[in-house]
């Protein structure tokens, strides 16, 4: 065994980049330190200066697991991922522009206050056939209506996902109100989720009160914080869009409307085959609706401690 500065610090460099390998997705040095799992998942993980994770990276002792080209971070013999990650990269630029001009429609559904970017397509590692996945926030007390229409919205002008459609097709999978923007689901992988979402529609900075609300990410990523900068692609509201908007939030805010088609999805929730999936994360209430049927977490982790074990780190 040789010696190691920060013998902690080393060992959940390589858990970081070994999770990441999973996703087929190199890192940066600068993305191996903000991205860095507490492969302890503590809720007093350590906090680490950029300046350490560049000095750890450089120890003699991690070069048996991990190598570095052209600036990525990878486990050895994974180079190949280089060239993939910066393919994906320019498909999902394209994917986030197509579903900048879809939200900058989906935003005058009723009660939506905030879409955000999810899934493969946050962190540009979309393939041609991907989807677009997103998540929803609704005006607290009306997620049900506010479902409706942006579902049939999203049908109407062609873009929702249903069936084998599915290549830039919007994933309308998840739904949360203003009043539960903490997120149900807390693991290694709802925490790498959400620490690369983003806004592309921000009704009044949801946003960074979505961040405040999630601050549990830092128990897997230490490095996680809601510094919050409004993104180049989002898109804002402007006096007609509001007006419209506003309109039918008039016409479509009586509760009666809410209980009777929270009685008409609920049914359909309920019977879908999908729901009773085993393992599938299926949430209807409201305050979350949550379409998951077959969630990758729990297969990503079982891969990541599978390439972790066969490491056999000895730090």
């Amino acid at each position: 065994m040789q010696f190691i500065v920060n013998r902690n610090l080393a060992k959940n460099i390589v858990a970081t980049i070994t999770y990441y390998d999973v996703l087929d997705y190199p890192l940066t040095s600068f993305e191996v330190w903000k991205h860095l799992i507490d492969s302890q998942a503590s809720q007093k993980a350590k906090r680490y200066r950029l300046s350490d994770v560049d000095i750890c990276l450089q120890e003699v002792a991690l070069k048996k697991y991990i190598s570095e080209k052209n600036g990525f971070y990878f486990l050895c013999g994974r180079e190949k991922l280089i060239k993939k990650r910066k393919e994906r990269e320019i498909i999902s630029l394209q994917k986030i522009k197509k579903l900048q001009r879809i939200v900058s429609i989906l935003r005058f559904s009723p009660f939506v206050r905030m879409i955000c970017v999810t899934g493969r397509l946050a962190y540009k590692n979309c393939e041609e056939n991907s989807d677009l996945d997103v998540l929803v926030v609704y005006k607290s007390g009306h997620i049900w209506t506010g479902r409706f229409f942006i579902t049939v919205l999203s049908h109407v002008i062609g873009v929702r996902r249903y069936g084998d459609k599915t290549s830039d097709r919007v994933c309308l999978n998840y739904h949360i109100t203003t009043e539960s923007l903490s997120v149900p689901t807390r693991d290694l992988f709802a925490a790498h989720e959400y620490s690369f979402i983003f806004p592309l529609y921000d009704n009044n900075n949801f946003f960074e009160k979505f961040c405040e609300e999630n601050m549990w990410i830092q128990n897997y990523k230490p490095q996680y914080s809601c510094e919050y900068k409004k993104h180049v692609l989002t898109v804002g509201d402007y006096f007609f869009g509001m007006i419209l908007r506003s309109l039918f939030e008039i016409i479509f805010a009586d509760k009666g409307m809410e209980n009777r088609l929270r009685d008409f999805q609920g049914k359909k929730i309920a019977n879908n085959l999908n729901t009773s999936l085993e393992g599938a994360m299926i949430l209807y209430n409201d305050r979350h609706l949550v379409f998951l049927p077959r969630p990758h977490g729990p297969e990503v982790f079982e891969e990541y401690k599978k390439r972790l074990d066969a490491l056999e780190i000895d730090l």
